[in-house]
């Protein structure tokens, strides 16, 4: 299997750009997960990740929540992250949301196979174990194309 595992918030979601998104997140209001903006054209994102999918590719989705939750918020925070996926027709295969902090090596090594970590946050990128890492910071998109020219 070849799977790419996307993070969500700061690498396809633009979590950080929704305004008082911090405040809301203290507060346990999920609302900057339901309205923020995408990183990338969804459309030409999910052509992209279909083509992948086309060439073999699973397409994960490996989230945290909210960092100092609950229960009740977390449920709320689950839902929307569902609905923003839905709302966008992000093309995944899996989905995995996990408590804050979770090491995501653990959470995708069951499926096996070779994986490739899309994710904005250093510690993640350096923590996985699960085959190589793109930096969400970086033009994803592009390198996402990469891979297919390889491939074909």
């Amino acid at each position: 299997m070849k799977m790419l595992v996307f993070d969500m918030d700061g690498t396809i979601a633009n979590l950080y750009g929704v305004d008082g998104w911090l405040d809301d997140l203290i507060a346990k209001n999920e609302r900057p997960y339901a309205v923020a903006e995408p990183l990338y054209d969804m459309d030409t994102l999910a052509f992209v990740l279909e083509v992948l999918k086309g060439l073999g590719w699973t397409i994960a989705v490996t989230s945290w929540l909210a960092k100092n939750s609950t229960d009740e918020y977390d449920e709320k925070v689950k839902k929307a992250k569902i609905e923003w996926l839905k709302k966008y027709e992000f093309p995944y295969d899996i989905l995995n949301i996990v408590p804050y902090g979770t090491d995501k090596s653990s959470v995708t090594a069951r499926y096996g196979g070779y994986q490739i970590l899309l994710d904005d946050e250093e510690k993640n990128l350096k923590d996985w174990k699960n085959g190589l890492t793109i930096d969400a910071n970086r033009d994803i998109l592009n390198m996402l194309l990469k891979m297919i020219d390889k491939e074909v």
